[in-house]
């Protein structure tokens, strides 16, 4: 049997070709050899109807004043273990305002660290890790910490909101880093993130976090 090395395709002009029919339909080109695919469902949808994908809301927290060091604001521990490990893909991350100061533009800065190496198992923040495909929250081993001792080197993720004149009362912000598979947890890993502003306010904002529980061939 020989076979066909060079590229095939039916080059699509003003019709849509019904290939209900064939088992052994071409792919639809473009004349110079573009090929044209149309996206069936949302990009998340796919992914998110295995079962694996979580989020979480922590309790209500003060922002840092100055670049974070070695003080998480909150934090996602990859508990799986084993030769079937799955890593924790980060989907996005942010925090939800919920006071607002008055006495500054309510500026605010957003930052990031993935631990190197492992984490040694932390007790949890007993947050409820919810599903994005409905399922209960046992069905994850993901473990949160709030204010935990990191040694990541932090990048900042934005762009921030604009600065607005100062104001007051129930003005709630969200500010959210769509991370896309920028970050990685691996088994036993741990990522962090943290919010910075020019003045704390006592229980101010809370952090949220989502991400995508896969298997996944990883450099260790």
């Amino acid at each position: 049997m020989t076979l066909e090395t060079r590229p095939l395709g039916a080059v699509r002009g003003t019709t849509i070709p019904n290939s209900a029919d064939s088992s052994e339909s071409q792919l639809a080109m473009t004349p110079r050899g573009d090929g044209i695919v149309v996206q069936g469902l949302p990009a998340l949808a796919e992914l998110v109807r295995h079962g694996g994908s979580w989020q979480i809301l922590s309790a209500v927290a003060a922002a840092l004043t100055a670049v974070p060091s070695t003080t998480a604001g909150h934090s996602l521990w990859n508990g799986e273990t084993g030769a079937n490990a799955k890593v924790y893909v980060i989907d996005s991350f942010g925090v939800v305002e919920v006071v607002t100061d008055a006495t500054q533009q309510n500026s605010l800065a957003l930052f990031a660290a993935m631990e190197p190496g492992v984490f040694a198992a932390p007790a949890d923040a007993g947050l409820t890790k919810a599903s994005l495909s409905g399922r209960v929250a046992g069905m994850t081993s993901a473990r949160t910490i709030a204010g935990a001792t990191v040694a990541g080197v932090w990048t900042p993720h934005g762009p921030s909101a604009p600065g607005a004149t100062a104001f007051a009362g129930a003005v709630w912000r969200v500010h959210e880093f769509q991370a896309n598979g920028l970050y990685m947890v691996r088994p036993q890993g741990l990522f962090s993130i943290a919010a910075a502003k020019t003045v704390a306010t006592a229980s101010q904002l809370r952090y949220f976090i989502r991400w995508h529980e896969v298997l996944l061939p990883y450099v260790a």
